[in-house]
């Protein structure tokens, strides 16, 4: 069968147009190639059988190709006016999404006028002359060394902010020092007792290092450390995951070995390791619930007042550091790199962060405009926003009415199962979100499971609800009995959590090799049972951590490297997927997809992005904080008629609960 993916060499390309020629001529195309059906051919016959099997293999019929311009003109000039017009092949039916809108890029209706035929009839020729087939050849986008874009008020803008800022952290450092007078670093650990020069000291670089050093002496948040171990850990599975869409998303050679990975049970741990972000919204739950009761517990009286003033605190703490990578996406992003794929990653990326940011920044991205997502990533970020929300609102609810905590914990836990149960029954899905190499292609833009199972807050409520509800159980049991349920039982339970989470993964592999009827009550069923149960898998691994289980396990999650790291990890996943862009489409060759070569890019992409992160953190997103803290605390603390000084420390203490 045809490859794939296969470019012309791009720098070849554009080295070897003629001196004479004008620079417009040095020009790569990359376009989409869908092959004609002709059921006398063979090879045509054996592309349709194995493309059928959408769960597991790509469309054999659907081809990317990459075009030097010189190139395919110099060969449709030596075939006679006959054979190229046999050759050049009309636009027919296609059922299926097959390329990027052309408003995503720029200029591509002019490009398509100027090249389309050129292309098509140049393609043409090498699947003729190789396989005996034609195709319709759509031009994607074009590029070249003279089609960068030019520098515009929001790219000033973006240099003008990075400015204000390292200024403001330049001389906000200078003052702290200049105020240190002899107390050397301890200066730098405590809250001075002056508000005006805590406010001054806010981007502070040194004080705001020891805050991402420093550890609390708080029992909560002592007990609980070992989560900075656990987000790290969870967000390097989520790069993983994230790297394995980006390579066949870009492009590389070998796609049968991606392809039999989907015949293989142990694969399928990673290629359903999607469900592993259930565990940051069963965290965020936990944490939430946690923090919320241990503070409630002082209070006179809930308002319901508190929820509003409580997530726009949260706002005001998450948005500035989202919106400066927003920012960098939408400016300087494109202007790094350039190659075949580059447009593919960072133009689109550039005009989607213009035409949606509002999306991002009001945390509805996941609704609105999803299937042309500036950051695509973020959509976690709206989806946890939205469920804090909600978290609130129940603890509020079981808070205010005690006598109907188990009433209210029941109903949220049937709606978290009857809607996600409801919309796989009606819409005719799988049991399990499938990741096919096909949706991957496009990350998946035109995917339907995606957009109405994966990122809506609506069918993600089950783990957080979960987190939630777990949260209150903790902080029942530790304040009746701090040693908690040691039994044989349990520990048993916790020692075979983590198999069993491997299986419950592979056990997803039943609905790629089936095509099972629908819609079906069981399947229906089977999707929020089994997303939910790795809740419980959570609570579990959790329990046993907190109660100290396994001594090394402990002592390994408790390291102190992991408190800075945990605390880096909201930023690092903002910037992560800056990184994603530019180690994958800024690649010049088709790649060749091996473990060692995509765990290479992962691990590569967790350090750069903590490395950004650390400095986005330290100059934008610990600084904010200390406002809040110094500025809006007196702001609340005008609010005495709807909230109390107890309900004031609970905004305070809750709006800290970030991406966890």
């Amino acid at each position: 069968m045809p490859k794939i993916y296969d470019y012309d060499d791009y720098d070849r390309c554009v080295a070897q147009v003629p001196q004479q020629a004008s620079t417009d001529d040095a020009v790569y195309c990359v376009a989409r190639t869908i092959i004609k059906p002709d059921q006398e051919s063979s090879l045509w016959r054996l592309i349709e059988t194995f493309s059928n099997d959408s769960k597991r293999h790509f469309r054999h019929d659907h081809l990317d190709r990459g075009f030097c311009i010189e190139r395919c003109r110099q060969l449709v000039q030596s075939l006679d006016v006959q054979t190229a017009e046999e050759l050049y092949t009309d636009k027919f039916d296609i059922p299926f999404p097959y390329i990027i809108n052309a408003d995503s890029f720029n200029n591509v209706s002019g490009d398509r006028e100027r090249y389309g035929r050129l292309i098509n009839i140049c393609q043409n020729y090498a699947l003729r002359q190789q396989y005996n087939l034609t195709g319709y050849t759509e031009i994607e986008y074009c590029t070249g060394p003279q089609r960068t874009a030019p520098i515009d008020g929001l790219d000033i803008a973006f240099l003008v902010i990075l400015a204000l800022i390292a200024l403001l952290v330049i001389s906000s450092t200078w003052y702290d020092h200049y105020t240190s007078k002899q107390l050397g670093n301890e200066h730098y650990k405590k809250d001075l007792p002056c508000r005006k020069t805590m406010v001054l000291t806010s981007f502070s670089l040194v004080r705001n290092w020891y805050r991402l050093v420093s550890r609390s002496k708080d029992q909560l948040n002592e007990d609980l450390k070992f989560f900075q171990a656990i987000r790290f850990f969870t967000f390097c599975l989520v790069v993983v995951g994230h790297c394995g869409d980006l390579f066949t998303a870009s492009a590389f050679v070998n796609t049968q070995d991606r392809e039999a990975e989907y015949y293989s049970p142990l694969a399928h741990v990673l290629i359903n390791g999607s469900i592993i972000v259930q565990s940051f919204f069963e965290m965020s739950g936990f944490l939430l619930s946690i923090h919320f009761l241990t503070t409630q517990n002082k209070m006179k009286r809930v308002s319901w007042a508190a929820i509003f003033v409580t997530v726009a605190y949260r706002y005001i703490r998450l948005t500035p550091a989202y919106a400066f990578i927003l920012m960098l996406h939408a400016t300087w992003l494109p202007k790094l790199q350039d190659g075949p794929l580059w447009p593919r990653g960072a133009e689109v990326e550039r005009n989607f962060c213009r035409r949606n940011w509002w999306t991002n920044l009001l945390y509805v991205n996941n609704y609105v405009n999803a299937d042309e997502p500036c950051l695509q990533q973020a959509w976690y970020l709206a989806c946890d926003y939205q469920l804090f929300t909600l978290g609130l609102i129940i603890l509020v609810a079981v808070t205010k009415y005690k006598k109907y905590v188990v009433h209210i914990f029941s109903v949220a836990g049937a709606v978290a199962i009857l809607i996600p149960a409801l919309v796989i029954y009606y819409n005719h899905f799988d049991g399990v979100f499938v990741v096919t190499l096909q949706a991957e292609r496009f990350i998946y833009w035109f995917d339907e499971m995606y957009h109405k199972v994966y990122i809506p807050f609506h069918t993600n409520i089950g783990c957080y609800i979960g987190g939630v509800v777990y949260g209150y159980l903790y902080y029942r049991v530790r304040t009746s009995d701090n040693k908690g349920n040691r039994s044989g039982f349990l520990k048993f339970l916790w020692y075979i959590t983590v198999p069993c989470g491997v299986l419950l993964l592979m056990l997803s592999m039943i609905f790629y090799s089936n095509n099972f009827e629908k819609p079906s009550l069981w399947i229906s069923l089977f999707f929020p049972l089994h997303k939910n149960t790795w809740a419980l898998f959570g609570a579990i691994v959790l329990y046993g951590i907190i109660y100290n289980y396994n001594r090394f396990v402990k002592s390994v999650v408790n390291f102190p490297l992991f408190v800075p790291l945990g605390r880096l990890t909201y930023c690092a996943y903002i910037s992560h997927v800056f990184f994603l862009k530019n180690f994958f489409y800024g690649t010049r060759d088709v790649a060749y997809f091996s473990h060692v070569s995509m765990y290479t890019k992962v691990i590569s992409v967790i350090v750069a992005s903590y490395i950004l992160g650390a400095i986005v953190a330290l100059t934008l997103e610990f600084p904010i904080s200390a406002l809040q803290k110094h500025l809006l605390s007196k702001q609340l603390g005008k609010s005495g008629e709807v909230m109390d000084a107890s309900q004031k420390n609970v905004i305070m203490n809750i709006g800290h609960i970030f991406f966890p």
